[in-house]
């Protein structure tokens, strides 16, 4: 029998299974005939705890990376619970119940899963399972899996602004207000740091010639899919590719980012088929993927406030830091030494007025 959900609220938890059989949340069975496939879609689930987990904060070595160790050391952070990976045991216990599994986070203790109703709403019974919580619809997605990097064709010649022979190019304007012209005479132009920049999508970053040094000094990496759970991201949109140019571009006398030295880690977060919560959960996972490898700076221009199911969209009340997934995975990030920037919102003149999530977390910039 296919079911169809009613929302109410979409938090189940182990409590109100044991205690009644709806509560906030109710469920409309209606027979379509078990030809017919339940619709699918994206939950989020808590554990209680990493007992009996196989990771030991005594072996970080098998978790995080030797770059990942040193720049914790260097600012004295230790390596805590919530470093450990999710337990194994309780994944597959998801997995054998009939969902599907989308992301982890070893920071919330929790899985993102994909399943119908039918499935996801029962995980709240598992002893080890302490909320069960709706993120949206299961989005189909049309990309080629892994397309690979195409080959870069380089220029005959560096083309030049109208507006005049300054290095930076149509860079000027926005280099001279951060003060870069300085920096980059002092000797700072992001050699030695890793940057991870979170986006929807980098499409055509692996043939822009004004990422041709990036590419050419192996300083340019496709990090991961974590919409499409794959290693393709030069799809899907090209804001990531204008976000990456702000900082990584290097053609001189046309366009010079502010780090053009730096090491960059491309990672796609964003889910363009639509706005629901799961991409909260996706961006935490991107920045446990950063962390692990021992990434400096995380750079994401993203930010969520209103989702296409208004139900699930932020309130005011809840910007304080940890309400949000998304904010709560933020904070956590700037916590383990990594910078963290986070764009404002395009809403200062509309309506919202605010910033979005994770921009409220603690430790954000």
């Amino acid at each position: 029998m296919a079911l169809r959900l009613c929302f109410n609220f979409a938090v189940v938890n182990t409590t109100m299974f044991r205690k009644t059989a709806c509560v906030g949340l109710f469920l409309c069975a209606t027979a379509l005939g078990f030809a017919q496939q339940a619709r699918q879609y994206k939950w989020w689930v808590k554990f209680t705890d990493k007992k009996d987990s196989p990771f030991c904060t005594c072996r970080p070595a098998e978790f995080l990376s030797a770059r990942a160790l040193a720049r914790r050391a260097k600012a004295g952070i230790l390596i805590e619970e919530n470093d450990l990976p999710v337990n194994p045991a309780y994944i597959n216990a998801l997995k054998v119940s009939g969902a599907r599994l989308h992301s982890t986070s070893k920071w919330l203790n929790s899985a993102t899963v994909i399943a119908d109703s039918a499935i996801a709403l029962p995980l709240a019974r598992l002893p080890f399972v302490t909320q069960v919580e709706y993120l949206g619809p299961d989005i189909r997605i049309s990309n080629p899996p892994n397309r690979p990097a195409r080959e870069r064709k380089p220029l005959k010649a560096i083309p030049k602004p109208a507006q005049g022979q300054s290095l930076y190019g149509y860079a000027s304007l926005q280099n001279s207000l951060l003060g870069v012209p300085f920096v980059h005479a002092a000797g700072y132009r992001g050699a030695g740091i890793w940057i991870a920049v979170m986006d929807g999508g980098f499409t055509n970053a692996d043939i822009l010639t004004f990422f041709d040094s990036l590419a050419l000094q192996g300083r340019l990496f496709q990090g991961r899919d974590f919409v499409e759970r794959d290693g393709a991201v030069f799809e899907s949109a090209a804001h990531g590719s204008s976000v990456l140019s702000v900082m990584a571009s290097n053609l001189p006398g046309y366009f010079v980012g502010t780090a053009p030295d730096a090491t960059y880690f491309l990672l796609k977060t964003e889910d363009t088929g639509g706005e629901f919560p799961v991409e909260e959960t996706n961006w935490i996972a991107g920045a446990e993927w950063a962390d692990s490898i021992g990434v400096d700076i995380i750079n994401a221009s993203l930010g969520y406030t209103t989702f296409n199911d208004a139900s699930l969209s932020h309130s005011y009340e809840k910007l304080d830091g940890r309400s949000a997934l998304g904010s709560r995975g933020a904070g956590i990030a700037a916590s383990k030494g990594m910078v963290v920037l986070k764009s404002a919102g395009n809403s200062g003149d509309e309506a919202w007025k605010y910033i979005g999530v994770p921009g409220d977390a603690p430790g954000v910039l």
